[in-house]
């Protein structure tokens, strides 16, 4: 996924505090404006602007939908810019306020957008519908001077919501490259030990229910030793292109020296056991002879509820069982994952 796409959520959240604030700024404004007037009466257009205002500043704030939340801001500019045309249209002594109006909406709203486009095409409208409203006739022979302030009012807000999204997605970028770093294994660029267990961590709170696979490479040490650390690299790098590559997990990392996790969801054994059997037949042809090596797994159950200790645990005694009646298999509830499926079809 491109970074810019990975960085929309983050961004949304951030100026999300800031846009509700700004529009709620803009709705008391609003108010204010219907509110003081002596001679301002409430009519079907102004109890429509009104609620418009509301509901889309309403929305605004609980969407998680991108395009939605960044579309709802510029209706929120255009339907604000309306209701203040339509006020000054209905009472004319206002209009000398529609200049400061036009040029306050245009560079306030410059930090409101995630995207400078969105900024231009609301700023744009805004200019179109204020224009109208503006006593064009005192500026007789001196008009040249509003195009001047609609020009710089424009200038000037681009530049800083262009700057501020810049630097906005600049800071995003180095944080989310830190955020990899601190979650992701350095030599097989799989998730780390810390990440891993947060994510099993978060499914066990969340409710899910499955099976945790832990893996360790047979005889890791021997080959280390005997053919060299780059060998060794190797062969951990081949075990989490495997990892990759059989479908059908739901996360995965490397929780210790040659020590891998598995994390499936759902509570068929016979999918498990499928899985488990799929990923060690992968791992033993991974690596060409005289480097190829062998995985012995170990698998529990968990569910709402459980402690992650708990299943670590469980998990880490049929490693042990695995591990000592032959290597190169897995065990579920202290049996060989074959003689679960016999089990199951019996």
């Amino acid at each position: 996924m491109p970074a810019n796409l990975k960085l929309r959520p983050r961004m949304r959240r951030l100026l999300s505090p800031a846009v509700t604030q700004a529009e709620l700024i803009g709705i008391i404004a609003w108010l204010g404006v219907l509110l003081i007037h002596p001679a301002m009466q409430l009519d079907i257009y102004l109890v429509a602007i009104t609620l418009g205002l509301s509901g889309v500043c309403c929305l605004h704030r609980m969407t998680a939908n991108f395009f939605l939340w960044r579309v709802l801001g510029g209706i929120y500019g255009v339907l604000l810019s309306v209701g203040f045309a339509y006020v000054i249209s209905t009472h004319g002594e206002l209009r000398i306020f529609a200049l400061p109006l036009a040029v306050t909406l245009v560079i306030s709203s410059a930090i409101l957008f995630i995207s400078a486009q969105d900024y231009l095409i609301c700023v744009t409208l805004v200019w179109l519908i204020l224009w109208p409203c503006m006593q064009v006739d005192i500026y007789a022979g001196a008009q040249v001077y509003l195009y001047i302030f609609c020009a710089a009012s424009i200038s000037v807000g681009f530049i800083l919501n262009f700057s501020y999204l810049k630097n906005l997605r600049s800071v995003l970028l180095v944080e989310s490259e830190f955020r990899e770093m601190a979650e992701t294994d350095y030599l097989t660029s799989i998730l780390n030990r810390r990440a891993f267990m947060q994510s099993f961590d978060a499914l066990i709170a969340s409710g899910q229910r499955g099976y945790f696979m832990m893996l360790d490479i047979d005889s890791f040490k021997q080959k280390n030793d005997l053919y060299g650390h780059d060998v060794g690299d190797r062969i951990l790098c081949s075990m989490a292109t495997c990892l990759k590559t059989t479908q059908g997990s739901h996360s995965f990392g490397r929780i210790g020296g040659e020590e891998f996790g598995v994390l499936l969801l759902g509570d068929d054994p016979a999918v498990a056991c499928d899985f488990a059997r799929d990923l060690l037949q992968a791992i033993r042809g991974s690596v060409a002879a005289p480097h190829n090596y062998t995985c012995s797994a170990g698998m529990a159950r968990f569910s709402a509820g459980d402690e992650m200790s708990a299943v670590l645990k469980n998990a880490d005694r049929n490693l042990y069982g695995a591990k000592h009646n032959g290597k190169d298999r897995a065990y579920l509830e202290g049996k060989p994952i074959e003689l679960q499926e016999r089990a199951a079809v019996q």
